[in-house]
């Protein structure tokens, strides 16, 4: 017998407008400190892993009801704790936690199409493995939080950076296979709605703690680079 969560889960794909999305399935890696965030089937008790979160198995990333927007960044900027001198530029492709580098974060400014009482059922940044990038050692945590001020990639450096809230686990980057990464930023997209002043974007972090790291495509020159998928009722 198919299990309910995914017989919902294969009712996904009317949903998506643009392109055909992967499953949200987790799978491979293991737990997060953070009991919430996830990367394996098995380690959410009587839930699911779904979309590097443990949902409870009647719960949905995306609602069958809702229609699919994907958004790609209005401004995008890599900082590296190594290279704090370095002048402003993206890379084609950014090892996030990779030791070497130092910390990471990636800032992202997006110009949402929905309007501002829309539904927000739920939101994602989607990362693409930058390709034949080599696999990291071990899985890796990654935070998200709220842009509290004005930024824009022509100045943001390491030592120029805007403030942030305090950062909060939200999704596993695990090391095999190389899938795309759904960070799950619902909870930011929906305060989009308020229209607060503070809102200037999302951030990810990565603290480097492995030798090599999970590489994503920033989209420069090759591959697709970050991009917001929400799911709008």
């Amino acid at each position: 017998m198919v299990a309910p969560a995914v017989r919902l889960l294969a009712a996904l794909a009317p949903v998506a407008l643009l392109v055909a999305a992967p499953p949200l399935l987790g799978c491979g890696g293991g737990p997060a400190k953070d009991a919430g965030v996830c990367a394996s089937a098995g380690v959410c008790g009587a839930g699911y892993c779904v979309a590097g979160r443990c949902r409870p198995a009647s719960a949905l990333p995306a609602p069958i009801d809702a229609r699919r927007v994907l958004l790609p960044p209005a401004d995008l900027a890599v900082l590296v704790e190594d290279d704090a001198a370095a002048a402003p530029s993206v890379p084609d492709a950014v090892a996030l936690g990779r030791a070497g580098g130092g910390e990471v974060v990636l800032l992202l400014r997006f110009s949402p199409t929905f309007g501002v009482g829309a539904d927000i059922a739920s939101a994602f940044v989607v990362l693409e493995p930058a390709p034949m990038a080599p696999p990291a050692e071990r899985a890796l945590t990654l935070e998200v939080a709220r842009i509290l001020e004005p930024w824009r990639s022509e100045t943001a450096t390491w030592g120029r950076q805007p403030r942030l809230s305090i950062p909060e686990a939200a999704a596993i980057a695990r090391p095999r296979p190389a899938t795309p990464l759904r960070i799950d930023v619902t909870s930011l997209v929906r305060d989009w709605a308020r229209r607060r002043k503070d809102d200037h974007g999302i951030a990810i972090l990565a603290p480097g703690t492995d030798a090599v790291g999970a590489a994503y495509s920033m989209g420069i020159s090759q591959g697709v680079g970050p991009r917001l998928e929400v799911y709008v009722r």
